[in-house]
């Protein structure tokens, strides 16, 4: 039966009484997702070559009968669950791509309380939560007055700078009134703003003409390391918090042979935009020294750059995201975003990013999430989707 709209707290109050009886049916329905987790996670999904998991995505909204399962020009696969309303909407995102290069062995192992394989946490798991979503609500016996939008945006990571996410915010035809990003790792997680962030590759060359006779004459590696110790000069402040991390040196080929060139990745993060600003400056200055200093190719390009952006702490849905969280015995850790969050608050969509459950080994081979915080995980991301649809997130 459709949830009628009845007081908000009294409503909110059921919802949290019923918390614990809802993990443990999502625990007894774990193989509507982890079915999918697994099938998702073995299709190799790098960032721009996304293809091959977002048509198993729209395959697997074709089979659950959802309304107009496609992919569009950006190369994200949406579809939606039509409320018994319908005036407004909820968007449920989760980004398809992966770190990892289809070189690597796509295999999920499953054990009694966990999963293991690259790419399980980063977002093959979220991914197919948000899948199951509808399977579930039926289960559950939840019907929502809104439509729930589904999407599986690409080019979210490094280089594609949420080109995905930005793509259908934009062209998207139905009115959403609040959206959740979800991600595998980490259980607890409350992302609700977004962080300034540079991000950048800086590549060195060693011209054909290089004299090898002058003072400081060296390969490659070493100028990228006498660059990197430069790039460490540059005073971070304190406040606002700040920071620069190294995400990659790609350089040689062999033992025997001095390289010409080699790639710097970065990026920098702050929480405050004039810092951005005054970091690529620094940044720029510090390559064209460096540059006239040894006779090398330096060039910087910025692959991504976006301004920092949130909502409210004591904004509805991160009030009412904390409680729900507490409820179902989760701890809120409250973790600024640099993924797609960003583009659906700069997009004006009051959102936050959760996590669904305790995960190993982010982002390396072995990567590994566990299942029975995952049940917890799944309970507080359909409540949520509950409290949004009786309006009670709203400023």
């Amino acid at each position: 039966m459709p949830i009628e709209q009845i007081d908000s707290d009294t409503f909110l109050h059921g919802l949290l009484n019923d918390i614990s009886g809802r993990i443990e049916q999502i625990r007894q329905k774990r193989d509507s997702f982890l079915t999918d987790a697994v099938l998702l996670g073995e299709i190799p999904s790098p960032t721009f070559g996304e293809g091959d998991r977002i048509r198993t995505v729209v395959d697997r909204f074709r089979e659950n009968g959802l309304d107009n399962p496609l992919v569009d020009e950006f190369g994200n696969a949406s579809a939606q669950l039509p409320g018994t309303v319908g005036e407004s909407s909820i968007l449920i995102m989760a980004h398809a791509d992966s770190v990892f290069s289809p070189d690597v062995r796509h295999e999920i192992q499953v054990g009694s309380d966990f999963m293991t394989g690259p790419g399980i946490a980063d977002n093959a798991i979220g991914l197919a939560a948000m899948i199951s979503l509808p399977r579930l609500l039926s289960d559950l016996g939840i019907q929502l007055r809104d439509n729930l939008i589904l999407v599986a945006n690409s080019k979210s990571l490094g280089r594609a700078n949420m080109e995905g996410a930005r793509g259908f915010l934009e062209t998207m035809s139905l009115p959403a009134k609040a959206g959740i990003c979800v991600e595998g790792s980490t259980l607890g997680r409350l992302s609700y703003s977004g962080l300034g962030t540079l991000r950048g590759e800086i590549t060195l060359q060693v011209p054909s003409d290089y004299d090898w006779k002058r003072f400081g004459a060296a390969g490659a590696i070493s100028h990228l390391t006498g660059l990197i110790n430069k790039i460490r000069e540059i005073p971070i402040p304190k406040e606002p918090k700040t920071q620069i991390v190294f995400g990659g040196l790609k350089c040689g080929s062999s033992y025997n042979t001095s390289p010409r060139q080699g790639t710097l990745r970065f990026e920098i993060t702050s929480e405050g935009d004039e810092v951005i600003g005054q970091m690529e400056d620094n940044l720029n200055e510090i390559c064209e020294q460096f540059s006239a200093e040894t006779g090398t190719l330096v060039n910087m390009e910025v692959v991504a750059k976006r301004k920092n952006c949130g909502i409210p702490f004591t904004h509805p849905l991160v009030k009412t995201t904390r409680t729900i969280m507490q409820e179902a015995g989760i701890t809120p850790q409250v973790d600024p975003s640099t993924g797609d969050l960003n583009a659906l608050i700069l997009g004006g969509l009051p959102a936050v990013t959760l996590g669904l459950t305790t995960v190993e080994n982010l982002r390396e081979v072995n990567e590994t999430v566990h299942l029975e915080p995952l049940y917890a995980g799944m309970a507080q991301l359909i409540t949520l989707i509950e409290a949004i649809d009786q309006g009670i997130c709203e400023v």
